[in-house]
């Protein structure tokens, strides 16, 4: 998994990350990803899920976490967890 994009929306101040999800099973999966949100001191201001379902072997596939969480300040946004299953 990789964090491809991270911001926080200027209109609703709600950060989100841009995921690359990268199947290299050998099998069609499904995958859900946990992501953080926390400010430069590592503080953690909120998080969210991403998921795809019936990730191809092989494929890639591109999604996004969306938090509701109000954020003023910048983000860095971080993998915290994986969860991979057979389709």
């Amino acid at each position: 998994m990789k964090i491809t994009g991270c911001a926080v929306d200027d209109l609703t101040d709600w950060p989100s990350a841009d995921v690359l999800i990268t199947n290299r099973s050998s099998k069609e999966s499904n995958y859900i990803v946990s992501v953080e949100f926390v400010d430069e001191s590592g503080k953690r201001l909120g998080d969210a899920l991403a998921a795809s379902n019936n990730v191809a072997a092989g494929q890639k596939v591109e999604t996004t976490a969306q938090s509701l969480d109000k954020v003023t300040v910048t983000v860095e946004c971080r993998v915290t967890e994986v969860t991979r299953y057979a389709s």
